[in-house]
C-alpha cells in the first residue's frame, strides 16, 4: 500500500497545511517497514500565491464550492498522490479532504504531539493503515 504524507523536503519535517506543503513524500508499506519512494511536488502550493488565500489574520478564505473540490482534485492527480492510498495530515481544507475522498485517498489526522518527521509519526500509526 502506498502512503503519502505532506512534508517541507528531504528532512522529511511533516508541513502542517496539507495545501501549502511544497511535496508529498510516498512511502510503500508492506505492512510491517515503510520505504521512502520518493517526493513529489505539489502543484498546489505553487500554483497560488498566500494572499489569494488569506486575509489579515492568516485565515483560510477558499469557498467549498464544487469548483473548488474540482479544482483540488486536479492538484491530487497532477501531484501523483491519487495512487496513494492514505494521506496523514495535521491540518487539511475541506475542499482538499472532498478532492482525496473523489480520488478514493483516505485521510488519517494526526497532531503534532505525534511526531514531526514522517517517518517517526508513520511508525506511530502503522496499525490504523489497513
Amino acid at each position: 500500500m502506498k502512503v503519502a504524507v505532506p512534508v517541507s523536503g528531504e528532512n522529511l519535517e511533516i508541513f502542517t497545511r496539507t495545501g501549502r506543503a511544497p511535496f508529498f513524500a510516498i512511502f510503500e508499506f508492506d505492512g510491517e517497514n515503510f520505504k521512502l519512494l520518493g517526493l513529489n511536488e505539489n502543484t498546489h502550493a505553487n500554483e497560488h500565491d498566500e494572499e489569494e488565500h488569506t486575509h489579515g489574520n492568516g485565515a483560510h478564505q477558499e469557498e467549498h464550492t464544487e469548483d473548488e473540490v474540482e479544482h483540488h482534485h486536479k492538484h491530487v492527480k497532477a501531484s501523483k498522490i491519487e495512487d496513494c492510498d492514505y494521506l496523514i495530515v495535521r491540518a487539511v481544507g475541506p475542499n482538499m479532504e472532498d478532492a482525496l475522498k473523489l480520488a478514493g485517498v483516505k485521510v488519517i489526522k494526526v497532531r503534532k504531539k505525534d511526531g514531526e518527521q514522517a517517518l517517526e509519526v508513520l511508525e506511530k500509526i502503522k496499525g490504523e493503515l489497513k
